[in-house]
């Protein structure tokens, strides 16, 4: 209906962007820039390339009010619901008894606390690394997860707000992301060492219980910076990282920011120089394996990532190759390439806008859709097409607001190959120049490429091809395509 010059339109349930519409969780979504967003009837802050950030607190479920004014006067309505979680019950015994009971004298410094941490997160700070795929702090065994009901000496208390990760006093705890430094006590009364990591848009990563602080407050750190080292200082009964996560004073689970650990991959080979492999969406680790040998028999070693292509969007994916890419620097090595297959380039894309490869290291991508595929725009509206296919692919359209012609160029050196054989003859009636059954030439290329080959292969099964695999490693190598 129409109200003066304002249309009024039902939306569909969910808005665009990505996230977990879950207890705890967190949505990340995209408007046209300078609208106006309301959620529950709190307006929200929308950053200048339209993205703006929901929380969802332990206790959020059912049903939401979600509103978004246009610049052009439209108003879009949505009513997302928020699934209710479970959560754990913890007993943890053997505390400090002045811990879990402070006595009086000590009341005036923990409200002194309180209030520290509070100032530290309304700082505003003019960043989009909340955008960022993070990464883990430390890796290890999860010792302690969001919202379980703590029982401490026998006595209930709040719910537990992060991840705890066991780890030995003065491992080297890293920055998950981007930020700057709003809290750094070397001894807060329940926390011990206490560091605060402003990511922008009010998101915050706060460190627990930490043995040693390397920050200051104001200090400007990057993604796997050390800030600071695991302890067990403050309420705690061993070593270990206590990770939270905070978007204002909304306490959100910070597991939801990182994948599984058990998910990411492990080098093989002895190379000195590591290429770590991205597949295509709706393809497995396996699509790659005959070039990871090929590239491991040149003196390689390989990582090779697989992902859950059909059940994320394309940032949360990213945060796969920003962690496999973490594990191997941490691991030692000096120079990481990047090898990717159709959507996995576009990942790397991503992961790219936000950080360099390790030692220079060059980029690969094997028909990659770059400017998005003719498929998604005959089918990327139909629901069986979204249920096949998953989140992700709407991000591959052609049209310039879709989020593959979003993305910013990029440094690295980079080559791309694609064919122009067609690997799905049944969409040929959807390119009219060259393709490869599901990318066209056109959408392939990228103006800040160092070089593009064209190849007589179709989309599927290009990685396989003889001569794609051996201009891959020619380009690791040399940096062009010679031959």
């Amino acid at each position: 209906m129409i109200w003066g010059c304002s249309l009024v339109v039902s939306a569909a349930q969910w808005p665009s962007g990505y996230g977990q519409w879950v207890s705890g969780g967190y949505f990340i979504g995209h408007t046209e820039p300078f609208s106006r967003v309301v959620f529950n009837g709190v307006e929200i802050d929308v950053d200048g390339d339209g993205y703006y950030l929901l929380p969802f607190e332990r206790d959020s479920e059912g049903p939401q009010q979600l509103s978004i004014t246009l610049a052009s006067g439209d108003i879009q309505h949505f009513e997302p619901e928020i699934d209710r979680r479970d959560f754990n019950v913890q007993r943890i015994d053997g505390l400090d008894p002045n811990r879990v009971e402070p006595p009086p004298e000590v009341i005036d410094r923990i409200l002194a606390d309180a209030e520290r941490a509070a100032l530290a997160r309304q700082q505003y700070i003019d960043s989009n690394a909340w955008r960022q795929p993070f990464i883990w702090p430390v890796r290890g065994r999860i010792s302690g997860v969001y919202g379980s009901q703590r029982i401490l000496n026998g006595e209930p208390r709040q719910p537990h707000w992060g991840v705890d990760l066991a780890r030995p006093t003065g491992t080297p705890v890293r920055a998950p992301a981007d930020g700057v430094i709003t809290l750094a006590e070397p001894d807060m009364y329940f926390s011990g060492g206490t560091i605060m990591l402003n990511h922008g848009a009010g998101l915050s990563s706060t460190f627990l219980h930490l043995s040693r602080l390397d920050v200051s407050v104001g200090t400007q750190v990057v993604q796997g910076d050390v800030i600071g080292a695991v302890g067990s200082t403050g309420r705690s009964t061993g070593p270990h990282l206590d990770w939270r996560i905070n978007a204002g004073e909304a306490r959100i689970d910070a597991a939801y920011w990182v994948p599984p650990q058990d998910e990411l991959c492990e080098p093989e080979g002895e190379g000195e120089e590591v290429v770590l492999l991205l597949h295509g969406l709706g393809r497995g680790e396996g699509s790659m394996n005959a070039l990871a040998g090929d590239l491991r028999d040149a003196g390689f070693a390989t990582c090779n990532q697989a992902y859950p292509s059909r059940q994320q969007s394309l940032p949360q994916l990213s945060g796969y190759a920003a962690n496999a890419l973490d594990g191997l620097e941490q691991a030692g090595y000096q120079r990481v390439h990047l090898v990717t297959h159709s959507m996995g380039g576009i990942l790397a894309r991503y992961l790219l806008q936000y950080r360099a490869l390790p030692g220079d290291g060059r980029l690969v991508m094997l028909s990659p859709p770059n400017h998005g595929s003719e498929i998604v725009d005959a089918f990327g509206d139909q629901r069986w097409f979204q249920w096949l296919m998953g989140p992700a692919a709407g991000a591959l359209a052609t049209d310039k607001t879709a989020l593959v012609n979003r993305l910013a160029p990029i440094e690295t050196r980079t080559g791309i190959i694609t064919g122009t054989r067609s690997s799905d003859p049944w969409f040929n009636f959807l390119f009219d120049g060259e393709h490869d059954g599901k990318v066209s030439v056109d959408s392939a290329r990228l103006n800040e490429a160092d070089g593009f080959r064209l190849v007589d292969a179709g989309h599927t099964f290009i990685m396989r091809d003889r001569e794609v695999r051996a201009l891959v490693i020619e380009f690791l190598q040399q940096g062009v395509f010679v031959h």
